[in-house]
């Protein structure tokens, strides 16, 4: 069953600033973007969708659990569709954001002290921060 056929077996209404929302993450299945990206990027399809309907989409959405929110920093929260059991890396330097998938929660409970018969792991944010190749490459030269 698609999302859209899942919304409407909910009875919630498909309005146009809805359905294009759904199809942001549709159309970006992996990434990270806060509400005023998904609007300036909706904002270029159509002048008449406000920043209000996304923000509200998003909520929805993510109060449904077919999007999660993520809080980079303590700062900045932005959405992701991706619900592959995954961790995120975070350099400090440029902040630059990668993912890092597995094949599935199990890999990801090896490494933490959770036992697994104790919970059934549903959902997990991991954000590692670190300084990236690149970053780590310039540090480098400039210590030379």
């Amino acid at each position: 069953m698609s999302l859209k056929e899942s919304l409407k077996e909910r009875g919630i209404r498909l309005s146009k600033p809805r359905l294009m929302v759904l199809e942001f993450f549709e159309n970006n299945p992996s990434g990270h973007f806060s509400i005023n990206e998904i609007y300036e990027n909706l904002k270029k399809q159509s002048k008449n969708i406000s920043f209000t309907s996304v923000y509200r989409t998003c909520k929805l959405l993510e109060r449904l659990g077919y999007i999660k929110a993520i809080t980079f920093e303590e700062r900045h929260v932005h959405y992701e569709s991706n619900s592959k059991p995954h961790l995120h890396i975070q350099c400090i330097y440029c902040g630059k954001r990668e993912e890092r998938e597995f094949k599935n929660w199990n890999e990801i409970l090896k490494i933490l002290p959770v036992d697994e018969k104790e919970y059934l792991i549903t959902s997990c944010n991991i954000n590692i921060l670190g300084v990236c190749k690149e970053c780590k490459e310039k540090i480098n030269k400039k210590e030379e």
